[in-house]
């Protein structure tokens, strides 16, 4: 199973850069599928927010 600490040690493309996030966590409504969403700090010193994953209806994370 993924976790959320999986998920913060990864590198994404943010922008044309390879980046690892500074903050990651799980955004669920109730009753309904939800996602992961990153908080990444580009070098030009912008702060930019992207989903990284999916979350099924019982919490586990799809990647």
């Amino acid at each position: 199973m993924v976790t959320l600490e999986d998920l913060a040690k990864r590198e994404y493309e943010v922008e044309g850069r390879k980046l690892r996030p500074t903050k990651v966590w799980k955004v669920q409504p109730k009753g309904r599928k939800g996602f992961v969403m990153a908080l990444f700090k580009t070098p030009d010193g912008k702060t930019v927010r992207k989903v990284i994953a999916k979350v099924d209806e019982q919490g586990n994370i799809i990647t």
